[in-house]
């Protein structure tokens, strides 16, 4: 049996253990875990799975998307990887370093008396638009450019947000067929060669946007932290919205600041601990 805590932050649900744990009971692969775990039938479920691992003492969070994939990063993940940190005692200041793939993030929190009275602020680290290494193009950066899918002809751009995003601007929402459209830009690999978040962004005014991410990996999900900062970041570089915005997702409102290319983007959202207990393992 293998002790398990799940959370979710605006719908962005994640299971987290410890590797101390999978490291005692033998388990060698974490992403035939992570399938296992993250399924919605035969599972836990959930969209991604955390584990707790440590780096010179400091916590990092390893992060799997649903289908066994890893990715360097989740910003929903890393409010609720904090809320855990926080929860089992392993940090007791409200305001720490993370370890990740791409880097230490520096996270701020807010807990109230009540256990799920959570907030967290997040440094996002800078937006890289320099991409011409981690996509097959020519070009420096991959801002409102054309593809081409199904025949139909698309306005798209590309950052690195903590992950890979792309970010189509949208009048309607309806405009587009969302899990079909996502899900053949995130398997576009002749242009994204390690696959892509896919946001569709519709601007409402200066400070409020809403996001709908089709998630490399997971599909369409209430949620993605990292595709919502990049969604405020872009929405802020093309002059459409203020530094701050408030970015609704279909599971909840997050809070994106982001004073201009060459600063940090800040995330601000909550997290909520839904479950705890022991897994069964399958070998």
């Amino acid at each position: 049996m293998l002790k398990f805590e799940k959370y979710q932050g605006t719908g962005n649900d994640f299971v987290i253990f410890s590797e101390k744990d999978l490291i005692e009971k033998g388990i060698p692969d974490y992403s035939e875990l992570a399938k296992e775990v993250c399924d919605r039938h035969y599972g836990i479920g959930a969209d991604g799975m955390i584990i707790l691992k440590y780096v010179a003492t400091m916590p990092f969070m390893f992060f799997f998307n649903a289908d066994g994939s890893q990715a360097p990063m989740c910003g929903n993940g890393i409010r609720c990887f904090a809320h855990y940190l926080k929860n089992n005692g392993i940090q007791e200041e409200d305001t720490f370093t993370v370890k990740t793939l791409p880097g230490d993030m520096i996270i701020e929190t807010k807990q109230g008396e009540d256990i799920n009275d959570f907030v967290a602020k997040v440094n996002m680290g800078k937006p890289i638009f320099e991409i011409k290494e981690l996509i097959n193009t020519d070009k420096d950066r991959f801002l409102k450019e054309k593809i081409t899918i199904d025949g139909k002809e698309i306005e798209i751009s590309y950052i690195f947000m903590g992950t890979d995003h792309s970010v189509i601007f949208v009048n309607d929402f309806e405009d587009f067929d969302i899990d079909k459209i996502g899900s053949k830009i995130e398997n576009f690999t002749e242009l994204f060669p390690k696959r892509v978040n896919v946001n569709f962004v519709k601007v409402v005014d200066r400070k409020y946007i809403e996001v709908v991410t089709w998630e490399r990996g997971a599909g369409r999900t209430l949620a993605c932290g990292t595709g919502a900062t990049a969604s405020a970041v872009l929405a802020r570089e093309f002059g459409f919205t203020d530094e701050k915005v408030n970015v609704k997702v279909p599971g909840g409102i997050l809070v994106i600041e982001y004073a201009g290319e060459r600063n940090d983007a800040f995330m601000t959202g909550p997290s909520e601990k839904v479950a705890e207990g022991q897994y069964l393992f399958k070998r």
